[in-house]
């Protein structure tokens, strides 16, 4: 669980945004609960703007929590999606229902107390499934192992719950207790589902108080979550009929009780992408580099060999491509050791890395003690210039070896692309048979020009 942004102990930030809200919220049921009853204009269109804010917000959420629960098994995940997938569709049932917002009564037949008796349905049912989700994570922390079936069986029976009571709610209004009476439901404070909604929510309240304990970013936007579910539940009963002051109060409440906890996901989510994305980095950097001397490795160096060749042949442009060798490595590594062959081949990497100036061009690794650079746009002079200053930075670190030569030399091949000319599309092998004829030739040198021309630029002796 700890590979979760939310499963993590919230930061200061987090503590003062959360208690922030917290505050909002005390302050708003304080300040509309004296004047909850006070009757205000009616605005229809805030009844679909409001429904359909609940609907999709909750029904994303449920959708996270299922991953989330899919990444960690907790059951208490689990329980939180199905609270908000039962929350969404409770909801959405509200919305068609609801007098005077698709018809004067409602759609499906709706009656006069469907509406409150749906609302009974959802404001009762969320807790208890969150109040189920904390016995389930007890059960799992003693004797019982939560399972991915019990998660899809909990899920399934929070939706069968939701329809179950909403056609009760619609189709049997007429035959539940009177719970409003002449537009108000003042009926309803005094009623024993009313009593069961707000035991439920202080309940799920306080267990995830006593459980959670704000150890995780999780339990405090949960925490939040519920705290404005509860005053939901207060605002509405205070209100005691539509459109009031209290009711209105109660539709804000709402909104973040069903936000709250979906920021916090959403938070979670763009926290992941942007750690997703430095580790891809981090990857393809260690994937296109050579770990011992820390330039560019065979893998890359061929994909932009391929790359640069055709931009070379759609753009008629030079091609220059350098094979360098180190001299006698094989006598050097059994002389000196293994590890003094790795950094010989740093100081050596260090040293032709230091020799270029452009962007764009590029020394690789080849493979043991063979190097390969690569000069997209580079005339035949200039890369025969750059394969001098190679070969004299190399001697130039004066590292001893038991050769003709004392020391550590390199023995360079060069070939150079002319635009539009057939050999254009293979200078890695024109200067791979280059670099052969300076090994051949006595090594420590550099040979340039075309295959059948090729020829030694520079020799030992002139240095």
């Amino acid at each position: 669980m700890n590979k979760l942004i939310t499963s993590r102990r919230p930061t200061r930030l987090h503590r003062s945004i959360a208690l922030g809200l917290a505050l909002g919220i005390g302050l708003l049921v304080a300040a509309i609960y004296p004047y909850a009853s006070r009757a205000l204009p009616a605005c229809v269109p805030f009844v679909p703007i409001f429904c359909t804010a609940v609907v999709v917000t909750e029904a994303i959420t449920s959708l996270l929590m299922w991953v989330r629960f899919r990444m960690g098994k907790s059951p208490i995940d689990a329980a939180l999606c199905a609270a908000y997938a039962f929350s969404s569709l409770t909801c959405a049932v509200q919305l068609l229902i609801f007098p005077g917002v698709f018809s004067p009564t409602g759609l499906l037949g709706a009656g006069k107390q469907s509406a409150v008796w749906i609302w009974v349905v959802w404001h009762g049912g969320f807790p208890t499934l969150v109040l189920a989700g904390f016995v389930a994570q007890w059960l799992a922390e003693s004797r019982f192992l939560f399972r991915l079936r019990h998660a899809r069986l909990l899920v399934l029976l929070a939706l069968c719950g939701s329809v179950a009571g909403c056609v009760v709610a619609v189709r049997f209004s007429d035959a539940l207790p009177m719970l409003i009476k002449d537009g108000s439901y003042s009926l309803l404070r005094h009623s024993p589902f009313a009593f069961y909604v707000v035991a439920a929510c202080v309940t799920a309240l306080v267990a995830q108080l006593v459980s959670g304990r704000l150890r995780s970013v999780l339990d405090l936007w949960l925490t939040i979550a519920l705290l404005a579910f509860l005053a939901d539940v207060t605002l509405t009963l205070a209100g005691s009929a539509r459109f009031t002051l209290g009711w209105y109060g109660a539709r804000v409440a709402s909104v973040i009780a069903s936000s709250a906890l979906l920021a916090a996901l959403l938070v979670e989510i763009s926290m992941l992408y942007s750690r997703l994305a430095r580790i891809n980095e981090d990857l393809e950097e260690k994937a296109n580099h050579d770990a011992l001397t820390g330039l560019y490795n065979r893998g890359w160096f061929d994909m932009a060999y391929a790359r640069e060749c055709l931009v070379a042949q759609h753009q008629e442009r030079r091609l220059s491509v350098l094979m360098v060798d180190v001299d006698h490595f094989k006598l050097f590594n059994d002389a000196y050791g293994h590890a003094a062959g790795d950094e010989c081949l740093r100081r050596v990497a260090n040293a032709l890395q230091g020799c270029l100036r452009r962007q764009g061009d590029a020394v690789s690794r080849y493979g043991g003690e063979e190097f390969v650079v690569l000069l997209p746009g580079c005339a035949a002079a200039s890369a025969v210039s750059i394969a001098e200053a190679m070969r004299s930075a190399v001697r130039k670190l004066d590292i001893p070896a038991k050769s003709p030569a004392g020391r550590v030399t390199i023995s360079l091949g060069v070939f150079t692309s002319e635009a539009g000319k057939p050999q254009a599309s293979d200078p890695l092998q024109g200067a791979d048979e280059n670099l052969y004829r300076a090994k051949a030739q006595g090594r420590d040198r550099v040979v340039a020009g075309t295959r059948k021309t090729a020829a030694p630029v520079l020799h030992a002796s002139a240095v």
